[in-house]
């Protein structure tokens, strides 16, 4: 008894001479605790060792340390450290929904692009505030009264081996966590126990052990040359009932900055807070009443809907970011962990849309874009890898160009009228990309866009109301879309008086839902998991106006699931060309096939009835969802899988390089082209 007082008293002792090391541990893992909590919405840390071993070597320089005021400088400095970096990671979660990854250092040239306002989680600064405060203050008056650290050659000795061996258990730590990863074989990814959340390692562990991976473990190994060609060249597309009814045909293609449904849908079943909130209350409106008013508010979007050439891809959903959205849409493929806008803006890829239509039939390609010229470095990654002839962005054209980046936003009906001969020209066969951005956030009023204000109030639509911060930013976000709508309109005027319109496929699509002030959550109501419709918070519009084709006296409705990454191959269907179907991740929409979604950006599988990032982490499923299904998605995903790996191997190696001949050789030989 008298062994265990004696050890007792010596622990008290210790703890007495370390107030300081044990109040920073205690405050530094509830300040963690707490960002994960408002990111994952879980206080705790699954594999915290990462994180841990910060707060071991910090603890350990201390004890080099013989004054408490230099130990109080250390644990508030990293506390401090501690608070930045969280906060910092908060910001970008807040505002993209996404945690950290080594390829979004690349992105930080555009970060405040990206990031918009600076969301500043309240709860986080107001927690973390306190808990740093009462550290602080406790700190600097027990560090008077705390009895002096013994510091001696034995004790710096001691010290020193438990720093080396913290170290090594860093290391350890990060190479076990990561010698597996495998960017040639990906298969692992669906089985995985990550939850893609800070959840797992928590900030800081997070950080590092990106930083990790990314600088000494994404290497990829390009392999066996001859097998990577046998997989590109395995299979080709199959041809559908529509296959080359656009033969022939211009192309144009106008991914729509955060474009949803409702912009100029009534649809009350799935946009309850859109404008169907307008028919409950003191002022009601009726349905007739209100699709009147919309007709008027959104004329050439019905014009574009309603059509009888038009074919509404009515289940599509996207979780991805504009710059993939984009390139899905013009290459059919993406690899992972990289954004290869800037790291492969110059690699050879002769199946991209542009280089396909010059390639078979000399036609020339030009994208379009509102936003500043070297934004996603665009103005390379276009003119280089994907084949434009030209990137004209808003520095280009003659309009006024009051994109900030962080408020007023360039008017897209503007670039129409400026582009509108460039973009669709009279005397050769063209292929146009046209990305928008009148309606990325944030959402506030703006002064460019005070006439669709008055027509609003004018007829009855989405008052502005005091105190209602929600519908406020839906009134201003519709309000964009009227934008949107007036360049649609200048678009399928020139092309009707110019006598293209007849035979020009134009595809209008969202590249991803609007996520910035949670104006998607909140027109459809949708703010958890276990919504009954929870994947419908990804399903943004894809509209394909075929020409004058008539699919039978109204627009063509097909309700299958499809995503953005079956724009490419739908795209080529229509106009009667064959692909390598190994490259495209996606299948055409007029298939018997459906595709399944695998965000680069959020890690997460999707289908209309499925969400999750590993099969032992499903985050929702439908009711629909049984055994069988489960198992038609993971030989989907594997199959999916297994193109990714294959793509980051072509990219990697920029395979196509010195292999164009050959490529163009191959897919006219499949198209029965001399």
């Amino acid at each position: 008894m008298k062994q265990f007082g004696k050890l007792g008293e010596k622990l008290l002792a210790v703890a007495k001479r370390n107030y300081l090391m044990i109040g920073y541990i205690v405050a530094s893992v509830l300040c963690e605790l707490t960002g994960v909590a408002v990111t994952a919405g879980r206080f705790y840390m699954t594999q915290p060792w990462l994180y841990l071993t910060f707060l071991a070597l910090t603890c350990l320089v201390s004890l080099y340390l013989k004054g408490h005021a230099g130990k109080y400088i250390l644990f508030v400095t990293a506390l401090a450290g501690n608070f930045i970096i969280d906060m910092m990671f908060i910001i970008v979660f807040d505002s993209t929904g996404t945690i950290f990854d080594f390829a979004m250092l690349n992105l930080r040239s555009d970060a405040m692009i990206i990031v918009e306002s600076v969301p500043i989680s309240f709860t986080y600064v107001l927690v973390t505030g306190i808990i740093i405060a009462l550290y602080c203050t406790l700190g600097w008056k027990l560090r008077k009264s705390m009895p002096s650290s013994d510091v001696n050659r034995t004790s710096a000795i001691a010290t020193s081996c438990l720093l080396a061996l913290v170290l090594g258990a860093d290391a350890m730590l990060i190479y076990f966590g990561n010698y597996r990863y495998s960017a040639n074989d990906l298969s692992y990814r669906l089985y995985q126990t990550e939850t893609g959340t800070y959840s797992n390692k928590g900030m800081i562990g997070n950080f590092a052990n990106e930083l990790a991976r990314g600088y000494w473990f994404s290497e990829i190994d390009v392999g066996d040359r001859n097998e990577l060609a046998d997989f590109i060249y395995a299979e080709t597309t199959d041809e559908t009932d529509y296959t080359g009814i656009a033969k022939d045909y211009n192309v144009v293609t106008v991914l729509c900055e955060s474009f949803e449904w409702f912009t100029f849908l009534l649809d009350a079943d799935h946009y309850p807070n859109g404008y169907a909130k307008q028919m409950f209350g003191d002022d009601a409106r009726t349905e007739e009443d209100l699709v009147k008013a919309l007709h008027q508010l959104y004329p050439n979007l019905y014009r574009f809907y309603e059509s009888k050439s038009t074919v509404i891809l009515n289940n599509s959903h996207s979780l991805e970011k504009t710059d993939i959205s984009e390139n899905k849409a013009i290459i059919g493929n993406y690899p992972l962990y990289v954004y290869i806008n800037y790291e492969y803006p110059r690699n050879s890829l002769p199946y991209s849309m542009p280089n396909m239509l010059k390639g078979l039939y000399g036609v020339e390609s030009k994208s379009f874009h509102d936003g500043y010229r070297t934004f996603y470095n665009r103005n390379i990654h276009h003119e280089n890898a994907l084949g434009f002839e030209s990137y004209t962005a808003t520095e280009d054209m003659d309009v006024e160009g009051d994109d900030t980046g962080l408020g007023e936003r360039n008017l897209d009906s503007e670039m129409m009228e400026a582009c509108k001969t460039e973009m669709f020209p009279t005397d050769r066969r063209f292929n146009t990309f046209i990305t928008t951005i009148t309606q990325h956030g944030q959402y506030a009023y703006r002064d460019n866009l005070k006439p669709y204000y008055d027509k609003m109030d004018e007829l009855g639509i989405l008052p502005y109301v005091k105190d209602d911060e929600d519908g406020n930013a839906f009134r201003y976000y519709c309000a964009a879309g009227m934008d949107l709508d007036k360049a649609i309109g200048i678009m399928l005027d020139y092309l009707e008086e110019n006598n293209l319109s007849d035979n020009t496929l134009i595809t209008i699509y969202g590249d991803h839902n609007s996520y910035y002030q949670g104006i998607s959550n909140y027109a459809k109501d949708i703010y958890s998991y276990k919504t009954d419709d929870y994947t419908d918070l990804y399903r943004v519009p894809v509209m394909m106006k075929v020409g004058n084709h008539n699919f039978g006296g109204e627009h063509m409705v097909i309700n299958k699931f499809t995503c953005v990454a079956d724009i490419y191959p739908t795209i080529l269907d229509l106009l009667g060309i064959k692909g390598f179907r190994n490259l495209m991740y996606g299948v055409s929409a007029f298939s018997q096939e459906s595709s399944v979604l695998y965000s680069r950006a959020y890690d997460k599988f999707l289908t209309d009835k499925i969400y999750f990032n590993t099969l032992s982490n499903i985050i929702y499923s439908a009711d629909s969802v049984d055994e069988e299904y489960i198992e038609e998605i993971e030989q989907k995903c594997l199959t999916l899988l297994d193109k990714i790996s294959h793509v980051n191997r072509l990219f990697a190696d920029n395979y196509f390089a010195g292999r164009e001949t050959d490529y163009f050789a191959r897919l006219k030989a499949i198209n029965g082209i001399e």
